[in-house]
Formats: structure tokens, C-alpha cells, sequence
């Protein structure tokens, strides 16, 4: 399911500590010094690690994308 293909239609609603969104903050500005790009809105980035984790799980991935960038942070 591509983003491109399916109008978003659904929202969710996400709580986070003011430290969990100070790492999703951060993650979001390292990933565009990096890349050398504008940063991505939260709700983009919360979507894309949403369908990355949807997808490695269909692969039958055991490891969680999230915990993957969490754990990038913290070694930070």
C-alpha cells in the first residue's frame, strides 16, 4: 500500500512523554542534516515508521523499526 495509491482518510491519535517527542524531534533533524533536506513533518515520520513497521512485519521481521531508531538515539 503505497501512500500515493489510498487517500488517508483515518487519524490517530498518539501520546508521548515531552521526552519521546523530543527524540522523535531530534531523529526528524538528524535524518535531514544527513540527507541534507527539509525535515519531514511528525506526522509524516510517524506514518512512514507506521508502514515501515506494517511492512517488516508482513516479512515476518522480528525486530521493531521503532525500537531500531529509538535505540540509534540513545547510543547518541
Amino acid at each position: 500500500m503505497s501512500i500515493k495509491n489510498h487517500k488517508l482518510t483515518k487519524k490517530l491519535q498518539v501520546l508521548l512523554t515531552e521526552d519521546e517527542v523530543d527524540e522523535v524531534n531530534r531523529l526528524i533533524l538528524n535524518d535531514a542534516i544527513i540527507n541534507q533536506t527539509r525535515p519531514v513533518s511528525v506526522s509524516a515520520f510517524i506514518r512512514s515508521l507506521i508502514q515501515k513497521e506494517l511492512q517488516s512485519n508482513s516479512r515476518g521481521e522480528q525486530e521493531s523499526i521503532v525500537k531500531k531508531h529509538i535505540n540509534k538515539l540513545k547510543e547518541k
